[in-house]
């Protein structure tokens, strides 16, 4: 049996939105891919490791240091395991941040307010191009801006905007 009108929802006192808001999509789907950028690193390191691809192996005496079989292995994969465990990480940051979690906002502007004095503190002490300075401060700062913004606010506390 239809009814012919549809039932009333409760009363909220903020619209309810079903999706985030388009700043926390973007900054979202940079974590995505930088999430599986990582996991594919992970993977070539893997590649190499298990010398799936032979070209990829130190050659002997590298650096001053005799290379056998074997040698690198628990170090390699320790690494590989980490590179893929903060891939994973990465990518349910996103996916945590677009369901509108503060605390994942909260992180997320303080690791890239911490990624831009990081670039700007580089820039000063290398000396480095200020091209060079520009593009490793300009999408952290971006991103800061873009997770504070009022609708990523609001859709973090309120599930609206």
């Amino acid at each position: 049996m239809a009814y012919a009108y549809q039932p009333q929802q409760a009363w909220h006192p903020y619209p309810v939105r079903t999706t985030a808001p388009i700043s926390l999509h973007v900054v979202a789907i940079f974590q995505y891919l930088g999430g599986v950028l990582m996991l594919g690193a992970a993977a070539l390191l893997a590649l190499a490791a298990a010398r799936v691809a032979p070209g990829w192996d130190l050659p002997a005496g590298y650096g001053g240091v005799t290379v056998r079989p074997g040698t690198l292995t628990v170090a390699t994969y320790t690494v590989i395991g980490t590179i893929g465990l903060v891939g994973l990480i990465a990518i349910v940051l996103g996916r945590k941040l677009q369901n509108g979690r503060n605390w994942v906002r909260v992180l997320l502007t303080l690791l890239n307010g911490l990624s831009v004095l990081g670039g700007v503190y580089q820039g000063y002490v290398t000396g480095a191009a200020y091209a060079a300075t520009l593009v490793s401060v300009a999408f952290p700062l971006l991103f800061v801006i873009l997770l504070n913004t009022r609708a990523a606010r609001g859709w973090c506390h309120h599930r609206t905007y």
